[in-house]
């Protein structure tokens, strides 16, 4: 993909996850992308909170790893069937390898086993699957820390389920442990995890973070 330098050039339909100090975030989609400005829909609550004038921090994430960031200035709507909300363009966008990544605290219960892949392939073998119980309580989209009690090798790879909006969620990861507080708690690095699935998971992470 070449270079972004400037909101012209984001494609349509492109996922814009912003910030606004006061309510949060969310993520707005790009339906209309000309020389004059660059409009966006959005859900009731946040086009509702924006005013004229109102300034925001947005992000762009692109091919896994590369991160757009950039400012935007509210400067109209239209308030119909779809909630449009229209910015000024920006030339002054800043371009890392490295994601800015949120981590939402949660409780969220799980239930998973543990594994050693033999070889590169990702088939494992296992005569018994000994199933854990455990606790994610912090949850990023590459990464979750679980809380259990039982002792995990670092050696091994987790697979479990967890419910994310009602909705089943497979997650895959290497296990590292990590001490914080005497807790015995597990960092899991996700591995194999499609687009999609990560888009359901930062979703719901950038739903717990409204103000």
């Amino acid at each position: 993909m070449k270079k972004i330098d400037s909101t012209r050039k984001i494609s349509m339909g492109s996922i814009i996850r912003v910030y606004k100090q006061g309510f949060g975030y969310t993520r707005l989609t790009v339906i209309d992308n000309n020389d004059n400005f660059f409009g966006l829909t959005a859900e009731n609550d946040f086009f509702n909170f924006i005013t004229d004038g109102d300034k925001i921090q947005a992000y762009l994430w692109v091919e896994d790893v590369a991160s757009y960031n950039f400012d935007l200035e509210a400067i109209g709507r239209i308030d119909s069937r779809e909630k449009v909300l229209f910015f000024r363009h920006t030339d002054h966008i800043i371009r890392s390898n490295d994601r800015m990544c949120l981590t939402a605290d949660v409780d969220l219960p799980i239930k998973f086993f543990v594994f050693e892949t033999r070889g590169k392939g990702k088939s494992f073998t296992s005569e018994k699957v000994d199933f854990h119980y455990g606790t994610i309580v912090k949850l990023a989209d590459r990464s979750a820390v679980i809380k259990c009690t039982d002792e995990l090798s670092h050696e091994l790879f987790y697979k479990g389920h967890v419910l994310i909006n009602n909705e089943d969620l497979e997650l895959v990861g290497k296990v590292k442990p990590v001490i914080e507080n005497n807790e015995k708690l597990y960092e899991i690095s996700y591995v194999g995890m499609s687009d999609k699935e990560r888009n359901r998971l930062l979703d719901y992470i950038f739903g717990i973070y409204r103000e």
